[in-house]
């Protein structure tokens, strides 16, 4: 037999302990969350703003002013790009400057008086002009502390470079890959400040648009760019979020210090006393209660708990009274209890029980049982034969059951079996007891009867029906059937009221069977009934034919569709078969 396991009991305090524990850790959690969270928040809105106002700044300046559409020409330009190899291999600008230095410039030249004092205008190279932006932005570059400052041109979500104080001038007309955070971003629309790591650093970067027009009158973009080092505000923003921790921690340490105190002094050690106490009442149980058992603790809380140990001192006040009257009511119940049983005793020895009945009769064979809903019920039989040649049988239905219906069964069967030796009919019979239980019937009761008179010898049998269930019958090589005889008011009901008999001829081997209406009102748990066609089945289709068999086998049949439901009325039933001489 496999060992229960037994579960570890942790008490309330330490409980309250881990939950106070739990929920400081967690709101510390969340409050560094938080924190962290407000300040990059802070610190980036700081950044971002200044980055784009930088950005437009930068692009004031320029606006108007580059050549972009040329600075584009420049790097689809075949001589360019030859010029930019040999640049590349042999680690030398000069390629690239001397190739800047032949094209004129667009747009730089000024008004100058030569040695003869004329006026003349004196164009500069495209490297003069090119060198000039550059320093433009090397100057800005140092102005606002920046990362980098450059131009890059962008187009179908390539980007191309164009100007970079910082690099060398092999780096125009490089292409490189956007980084994540911009590569959703349109070509003609600036690009919002936003914080990104690079390479292990983290950048603010921002850009806006400058605009140019190309020979073919096509609008051309790019883009000033400006990148914000954001390393040392990383440095700043962990040594923040370091010492914020700390700090947290300490305090959530001291709170929770200040709480498990708080929580044993005025919860854990006021209820624990509480159950002591409630324990050692519990445990005086056998001893008996008195007033001076209630606890009597040194508890004077104002609040929950003060409420809960009022409420157990009056609880277990009432307990004792509750005890005293329930001792006495079961005292009571016992009598009762034992009352009843006698008065089972009694009804079961006023029904005959004893089977065979007749063991040296052989004309007939009959059997009979009654099961009360209650201790007692308000169903009975009889059977018992009033000279050598005639039987009377009988079954009967009290209108109502336990202690009363009882009491009104025994009398009606008692004036029945005595009205019954002086001789006559059914119909007389019950003609003459009704008259004596309704002349004297104050609470109203009645009863339902089926008697029948069985004449041995001739095989006919005399019945009368006052309001009891239809008698179902078995005939030789016949099934059973139900046989719906007249039926007459009940017993109890109006004294003027006289019955009416009929008769049936039986043959050997035919079977009467009479039952209470507890048989097919019998109720399963769906509150479907049995009914009579399930009991007209179960009757034909019985293996044992003989009463006993009979009776047994409808039982259990019962049993078996009320699926122990709740038995709210008495089944009684009785089977006679008869013979012949």
């Amino acid at each position: 037999m496999k060992k229960e396991k037994i579960k570890p009991r942790f008490d309330l305090g330490f409980k309250l302990n881990i939950m106070t524990i739990i929920g400081m850790v967690v709101l510390a959690i969340v409050l560094l969350l938080v924190t962290d969270e407000f300040y990059e928040q802070k610190i980036n809105e700081i950044y971002y703003q200044r980055a784009e106002q930088v950005a437009d700044s930068i692009t004031e300046g320029f606006t108007g002013a580059v050549p972009v559409s040329a600075y584009v020409d420049m790097i689809n330009d075949e001589s360019f790009k030859e010029a930019k190899r040999q640049a590349i291999e042999s680690n030398d600008d000069k390629y690239i400057i001397d190739w800047m230095k032949a094209r004129p410039s667009i747009y730089s030249f000024e008004e100058d008086v030569d040695e003869n004092g004329n006026e003349v205008t004196k164009y500069y190279s495209f490297y003069d002009e090119y060198m000039f932006f550059s320093k433009y932005l090397k100057n800005q570059q140092e102005i606002f502390n920046l990362k980098s400052v450059y131009l890059q041109y962008v187009k179908d979500g390539v980007t191309y470079n164009l100007m970079d104080p910082t690099e060398k001038l092999t780096f125009i007309g490089s292409v490189d890959d956007p980084v994540e955070e911009f590569a959703t971003y349109k070509d003609d629309e600036p690009i919002d400040a936003t914080v990104y790591e690079d390479k292990g650093e983290w950048l603010c970067t921002a850009s806006e648009v400058i605009s140019d027009t190309d020979i073919n009158g096509n609008e051309l973009v790019a883009h000033v760019c400006v990148d914000f080092d954001l390393s040392n505000v990383t440095e700043d923003r962990n040594w923040f979020l370091i010492h914020s921790a700390v700090f947290v921690i300490v305090l959530t340490l001291v709170v929770i210090l200040i709480s498990l105190l708080l929580t044993g002094k005025f919860v854990t050690k006021p209820l624990k006393r509480l159950s002591q106490g409630a324990t050692g009442f519990a445990k005086n149980e056998d001893e008996g209660f008195s007033m001076e058992d209630v606890i009597n603790l040194p508890i004077k809380s104002n609040d929950e708990i003060g409420d809960l140990y009022n409420e157990i001192r009056s609880m277990q006040r009432r307990i004792i009274d509750s005890t005293h009257k329930l001792t006495k009511i079961t005292a009571e119940r016992e009598r009762v209890n034992t009352e009843l049983d006698m008065a089972t005793r009694i009804q079961a020895s006023m029904l005959p029980n004893i089977f065979p009945a007749f063991p040296d009769r052989e004309e007939f064979d009959l059997y009979a049982s009654m099961e009360p809903a209650k201790e007692v019920g308000g169903d009975f039989y009889d059977f018992f034969m009033i000279d050598d040649d005639h039987l009377i049988l009988l079954i009967a239905d009290v209108s109502d059951k336990g202690i009363p219906a009882a009491l009104f069964m025994m009398s009606t069967k008692i004036l029945i079996n005595y009205r019954a030796k002086k001789g006559g009919t059914p119909s007389e019979i019950l003609t003459d007891v009704n008259k004596q239980i309704s002349s004297d019937n104050e609470e109203m009761m009645f009863v339902t009867v089926w008697m029948g008179i069985l004449d041995l010898r001739a095989g006919i049998i005399k019945c009368t029906n006052a309001g009891h269930e239809y008698p179902v019958i078995k005939t030789q090589d016949e099934d059973f059937k139900v046989y719906e005889d007249k039926r007459g008011a009940m017993v109890g009901v109006n004294p003027d009221v006289s019955y009416e008999d009929y008769e049936l001829t039986l043959n050997k081997g035919d079977v009467i069977f009479v039952y209470t209406d507890g048989i097919p009102e019998a109720t399963n748990t769906s509150d479907d009934m049995y009914g009579m066609e399930r009991l007209e089945e179960t009757l034909n289709n019985i293996e044992d034919k003989t009463p006993e068999g009979i009776l047994s086998s409808i039982r259990e049949d019962v049993d078996h569709f009320t699926e122990n439901a709740t038995q709210f009325d008495d089944l009684t039933m009785l089977c006679v078969e008869y013979k012949g001489k």
